[in-house]
């Protein structure tokens, strides 16, 4: 009885060797047979990463004996691979796709080993969503100064009882600089947000004489003037300047102070108005009157970007990687 379960017991042993062997061999098989797909692949100028990574995944299930030529062979496919997953990655950053090129960032540090260009990267990277979120912080700034270049059109300066119609208009050049301030924010459903502001400044504005519309020849003698203005906008849309008007060409060389009122239609950033102007040397009791109408351009300057809100730029950097 003992030695037949001793002869039971060897016979078990001896099918389950055959068996392992066969495993065994069949294991091995597999293996190189994937392994010579891989390596015929990989002697061609153009691969497919993703048939590389097909097969990779499906090597490494036969890999348990082979365990050295298996991590050779990973080493040369992925010095293949990760130039081109890096390659894509910048691509989605250029594109500015940062979803994808963050999703795709994270998958490459989770499938390669360290690598400094991994690393340089996620670097670009970085870099790209700082300034990304920067410019929209930015964006929903208001800014503190403008530059206000503008064209106006104003009539041949009249007394007041001979105004009757609109003629002989001549083209004012001008040019402003201003500090804005009250800002307050419009509702506004485009990424940059609109404001509303008043603004302070110094105009200065130049008439050409050398070009008329709406000619009336019987009363054409206009001389050129330099017109210093304080310019004052509330909300941007009622003006009111102040200026010390200067005639060129001309025998009196006293100097006039002007009046101007405006009324204003912003949109966006270009601004159309009407304008009344009195023209008097504080000495004439009857002042001329000049009427027109302004295009106007308003150049916002300098949004101050703080070391608050650097940090508050970085920590949104941080949340949308993390998608939070």
């Amino acid at each position: 009885m003992l030695m037949m379960n001793y002869r039971n017991g060897l016979l078990t042993l001896f099918v389950l060797l055959v068996f392992n062997l066969s495993v065994f061999s069949q294991s091995n098989t597999k293996f190189y047979e994937i392994s010579e797909k891989i390596e015929n692949l990989l002697k061609y100028k153009d691969k497919s990463p993703d048939q590389l990574r097909m097969l990779m995944k499906e090597l490494e299930g036969y890999s348990q004996n082979n365990l050295n030529e298996f991590n050779q062979i990973k080493r040369r496919v992925n010095s293949y691979i990760l130039p081109i997953e890096i390659k894509l990655a910048r691509s989605d950053i250029y594109n500015r796709k940062y979803r994808n090129a963050v999703d795709q960032t994270k998958q490459i540090k989770l499938n390669y080993s360290y690598s400094k260009e991994i690393e340089k990267l996620e670097k670009y990277l970085d870099n790209k969503l700082y300034n990304y979120h920067k410019k929209i912080m930015i964006q929903q700034k208001p800014s503190w100064f403008s530059l206000e270049p503008s064209i106006s059109f104003y009539t041949q300066e009249k007394k007041i009882p001979q105004v009757t119609k609109i003629s002989n208009l001549n083209p004012n050049y001008g040019l402003g600089f201003y500090v804005k301030f009250n800002n307050r924010k419009k509702d506004n459903t485009s990424q940059k947000t609109i404001y509303a502001f008043s603004q302070i400044g110094i105009k200065m504005e130049f008439r050409d004489n050398s070009y008329v519309l709406l000619k009336d020849t019987s009363n054409m003698i206009v001389n050129p003037y330099f017109n210093t203005q304080i310019s004052f906008l509330y909300r941007k849309t009622i003006g009111i300047d102040f200026g010390v008007l200067q005639n060129l060409n001309s025998q009196n060389n006293n100097l006039n102070y002007s009046f101007t009122t405006s009324f204003f239609i912003p949109i966006r950033i270009i601004s159309f108005g009407l304008n009344a102007r009195l023209i008097s040397d504080l000495k004439s009791t009857n002042p001329n009157l000049q009427l027109g109408g302004t295009i106007k351009i308003n150049l916002g300057i300098y949004k101050p970007f703080s070391i608050r809100d650097r940090e508050e730029v970085k920590s949104q950097v941080f949340k949308f990687k993390e998608n939070r």
